[in-house]
């Protein structure tokens, strides 16, 4: 008989000893985001002294996914949207991000980035592919696709979905319910 009295995440957890496995991981992961955290305010700071490491993640998170919504990148980042407002702000301001109404929906704002933020961005990714060249040295190219891989598997089922019943949900790029078409 099932033992109610567990919260259902304790009840479906092996006895393997793999807890401790993964109590690892979060350890290491948060090494690896102390690491990144310090090395994004430094490259924020290059982009423009005003700009802080939220606002790099912001910038990149919008450049990689985009277009996205305010709401969008509050959801995925689980920040409070002022906060990422205040950014987004920021960044145009900067001359990084462009806002353009949907064709769906004009109510909604799609954010993009500027061809500068393009630039930028690319310059960071080398400063940062020099900072992981040195902390993968070493390591064999099987070693480095089966980190990859993990990590891809692994973000695959974060739970990043903008609820479709919204506007912004159904105008994020991808997000669109089946046969409509995607901003």
């Amino acid at each position: 008989m099932e033992d109610r009295s567990l919260p259902p995440v304790a009840r479906s957890r092996p006895a393997d000893g793999s807890d401790d496995t993964i109590a690892e991981i979060i350890a290491e992961f948060s090494e690896v985001i102390a690491f990144a955290r310090s090395r994004w305010a430094r490259y924020a700071e290059d982009v423009h002294p005003d700009l802080r490491g939220v606002g790099l993640i912001v910038l990149q998170l919008i450049l990689r996914k985009g277009p996205l919504t305010v709401t969008g990148i509050s959801q995925m980042l689980d920040m409070d949207k002022a906060v990422v407002s205040r950014q987004i702000s920021k960044l145009r301001e900067l001359g990084l991000v462009k806002a353009e109404p949907s064709p769906e929906d004009r109510r909604v704002v799609l954010l993009t980035c500027s061809a500068q933020a393009q630039i930028l961005i690319d310059a960071i990714r080398e400063k940062w592919g020099d900072a992981y060249h040195e902390r993968f040295s070493g390591w064999t190219p099987a070693d480095l696709e089966q980190l990859r891989a993990g990590l891809h598997r692994f973000n695959a089922t974060a739970d990043h979905g903008v609820p479709l019943d919204t506007p912004s949900g159904r105008c994020a790029r991808g997000d669109a319910p089946a046969g409509s078409p995607a901003a």
